[in-house]
Formats: C-alpha cells, sequence, structure tokens
C-alpha cells in the first residue's frame, strides 16, 4: 500500500468518526449511509481537495451531497 493511500484510508477512518459524532451514529451506520449514497468513493476520489479542508466544511459538504443522492440526516 502506497503512501497516499494510507493516508486517504486514515482520513476515510477519521471522517466517518466525525460524521458518526455529528449526527448522533454508531460508526458502522455512518459508514453504510456515507457509502450508500457514493460518498465515500466521493471523499476517495476527491481526498487531494478534502483532505485540505475542515472536517465541519466537508461533513456538511459530504451531507448535502447525500441529501441530493436521497439521504435524509440533516
Amino acid at each position: 500500500m502506497s503512501e497516499k493511500d494510507k493516508d486517504i484510508t486514515e482520513y476515510l477512518v477519521v471522517f466517518v468518526a466525525e460524521f458518526a459524532k455529528r449526527f448522533g451514529l454508531q460508526l458502522t451506520q455512518a459508514f453504510n449511509y456515507l457509502n450508500q449514497y457514493g460518498a465515500m468513493l466521493l471523499l476517495e476520489e476527491q481526498y487531494d481537495y478534502v483532505h485540505t479542508q475542515s472536517f465541519e466544511s466537508i461533513i456538511d459538504e459530504v451531507s448535502d451531497y447525500c441529501q441530493r443522492k436521497g439521504g435524509n440526516l440533516r
């Protein structure tokens, strides 16, 4: 696994934890929700941008993204 892949994995783990905390979810619930609406793939693909932003900001953006895809967390 490359160094960048490790960085992406670590970022995703922390992101899921922060997302779960924000919405009062268990980690598995948060991961499943994000995965269901394509946010995990989006975060991985856009890692170069998202890791330079605050978690608060990216959680807001990802939450909006998931809502546009049919998610119901607000």
